[in-house]
C-alpha cells in the first residue's frame, strides 16, 4: 500500500482529527433538533469527500469515520432534553459559545442513556456534574472516546491508526444520582450509562 495520497485528485478531502470534531458537532445538533430533523445522511461514503478511501490495493479511514460509525448506534433512539451549563469562549461579534457541546439519546428497552459530549476547548480538561432526574444510573459504564494531540492529524493509505477511539468499561462514582466526569480538551466522548 502507497503511504501518502499522492494519487488523489480532484473532488478528494483528506479529514484531520479537527474534522473528526466538527462532525461531532454536526451529529449532536441532529440529535437536539430531532423534533425537524427527521433524516440526515453524507453524500460520499466512499472516495471523493468520503469518510472510507479505496485504492486498488487496499483502503483507510478516514478520522471522520469513527464519530459517524458510532454515534449510527444511536439510531431509533428517543433525544433527550438536557440542560447544560458550561465555560465559554467568545468569537468576533458572535455570543459567547460554550466549550461544551452535548447531545443525548435513550434507548428505552435497553434502558440505556448515550451521554455524546465534545469539549471544544483547545486547552482546559473540563470536570463536570452530570446529574440525572428520572431512575438511577448503575455505577459501571462504557467509555468511547476520541483524543489526539495535533489537531491537524490525518490518516493516508498503510497509516490509518493515528486517530482512533479507546473503548473500556469503567467506574462511575454516583452519588445522589448524579456523577462527576471529566472531558478532556478537544475530545469526544461518548457515555454509555445504564439506569435502572
Amino acid at each position: 500500500m502507497r503511504n501518502d495520497c499522492s494519487e488523489l485528485k480532484g473532488l478528494e478531502e483528506i479529514y484531520n482529527y479537527e474534522d473528526a470534531l466538527a462532525m461531532a458537532v454536526f451529529l449532536n445538533a441532529f440529535i437536539r433538533h430531532a423534533d425537524i430533523v427527521k433524516m440526515a445522511n453524507l453524500a460520499q461514503l466512499v472516495n471523493g469527500i468520503a469518510p472510507i478511501f479505496t485504492n486498488k490495493d487496499g483502503l483507510f479511514l478516514q478520522t471522520i469515520y469513527f464519530p459517524i460509525a458510532e454515534y449510527a448506534k444511536q439510531r431509533n433512539n428517543l433525544s433527550l432534553d438536557l440542560f447544560v451549563q458550561s465555560p465559554t469562549y467568545n468569537l468576533e461579534n458572535r455570543p459567547p459559545v460554550p466549550c461544551l457541546d452535548v447531545s443525548a439519546t435513550y434507548h428505552p428497552q435497553l434502558r440505556t442513556v448515550f451521554l455524546n459530549v465534545l469539549n471544544r476547548s483547545q486547552k482546559l480538561d473540563i470536570r463536570t456534574q452530570i446529574d440525572n432526574v428520572e431512575g438511577q444510573i448503575a455505577p459501571e459504564a462504557d467509555l468511547w472516546q476520541m483524543y489526539h494531540t495535533d489537531l491537524k492529524a490525518t490518516h493516508t493509505f498503510g497509516d490509518d491508526q493515528r486517530v482512533r477511539p479507546v473503548t473500556r468499561k469503567i467506574k462511575l462514582d454516583v452519588s445522589r444520582n448524579g456523577l462527576s466526569f471529566v472531558f478532556p480538551k478537544h475530545s469526544l466522548t461518548i457515555l454509555r450509562l445504564t439506569v435502572k
